[in-house]
């Protein structure tokens, strides 16, 4: 390719009456975000093994009885994210710890 073919090329990308924003992110998103972190836990499984999934989240939620409900969702491997609906709840899981499973730690 020669110089000229370049830029022909180059004028083919210009995308100036196209621009414009994509969206508009809402102004109250950063304190939407802070407000479910503080509701938020994230544990690890202190072990070698692989545990099962689906036992793992139906024993947590039998053990901790949280009001209003608890939400678990696996983000790799043994490390699991814990959203609970109020921050008494969330305190009062932290407070009664340690906890285990299977007989192996769960760090928060």
């Amino acid at each position: 390719m020669n110089v000229e073919d370049i830029a022909l090329l180059c004028t083919g990308l210009s995308i100036q009456e196209r621009e414009r924003p994509v969206c508009t992110l809402y102004g109250n998103l950063k304190d939407n975000g802070e407000r479910r972190l503080a509701l938020c836990l994230v544990g690890k499984v202190f072990s070698t093994k692989l545990v099962n999934k689906n036992v793992f989240m139906g024993d947590m939620n039998k053990i901790w009885r949280v009001d209003g409900g608890l939400e678990i969702e696996q983000i790799k491997g043994n490390t699991f994210e814990f959203l609970f609906k109020s921050l008494k709840a969330r305190q009062r899981i932290l407070n009664s710890g340690p906890w285990s499973f299977d007989r192996v730690i769960i760090v928060f």
